[in-house]
């Protein structure tokens, strides 16, 4: 079946840390969920799907009003063309898809795992549940390559303002099962949501289940544990 394709603006872009860079974008009546992803289409990065599509997680809470790609910024044709867009200039979008959401009427405790710049969708599902006011019943395990850390100031203060939320940010550590249910084990009785590089999301969330825990995958392909 056919995809309806749109057409976004970006309106700017930002430095976060390290070589992550957030990219704006309108959101022309879009009305996603948080933790939805969507496809995007640059043709001018080249001819094959291989060189100009990619899946992003979209950052952004659906209450901030625009579009957020924030993305490590890599020497592939599709990262490069990104970086390279002024404000003004379009990209093509697929349909919103997804389900790496929190459950709309649940305030039960969930522990929430990042490998790097699976950080993403978390950004968008806690902000938009303070923004909404629901309490933030969640333990975010944070795992990061270096101590440059995207989002660490407004992840922090998510914590500050809210005392059921709890914050831990790992680094420099490999992200196994085990560490995860050392630094939280009351995932072993709560929904686990993992997001990070696809191989460690695939082979982490399988050691999980394989130990009766529910988990909610968000695979990010293109990283692995030399560059999340």
């Amino acid at each position: 079946m056919e995809q309806n394709i749109s057409t976004l603006k970006l309106i700017s872009s930002l430095d976060e840390a390290g070589n992550v860079r957030t990219f704006i974008f309108e959101a022309k009546g879009l009305i996603w969920i948080a933790g939805q992803n969507q496809g995007y289409i640059l043709p001018q990065a080249g001819e094959t799907e291989t060189e100009n599509q990619r899946w992003f997680t979209i950052a952004s809470a659906p209450s901030e009003g625009a579009i957020h790609i924030s993305t490590r910024v890599s020497d592939s044709r599709f990262k490069q063309t990104l970086n390279a867009m002024k404000p003004g200039d379009e990209i093509k979008a697929f349909e919103l898809g997804g389900d790496f959401t929190w459950e709309e009427e649940s305030d039960e405790p969930v522990v929430m795992v990042a490998g790097g710049i699976g950080v993403t969708p978390f950004r968008s599902i806690l902000l938009e549940r303070h923004k909404a006011g629901k309490p933030l019943n969640a333990t975010l395990l944070y795992f990061n390559r270096s101590e440059e850390v995207p989002f660490q100031i407004e992840l922090q203060r998510l914590s500050d303002k809210h005392p059921e939320f709890t914050l831990r940010i790992v680094i420099g550590e490999q992200i196994t099962a085990d560490k995860i249910l050392e630094l939280a084990p009351q995932a072993k009785k709560q929904m686990l949501y993992l997001s990070g590089p696809e191989q460690m999301v695939k082979s982490i969330g399988s050691k999980l289940h394989e130990r009766g825990i529910t988990v909610k995958q968000d695979r990010f392909p293109g990283y692995d544990d030399k560059n999340y």
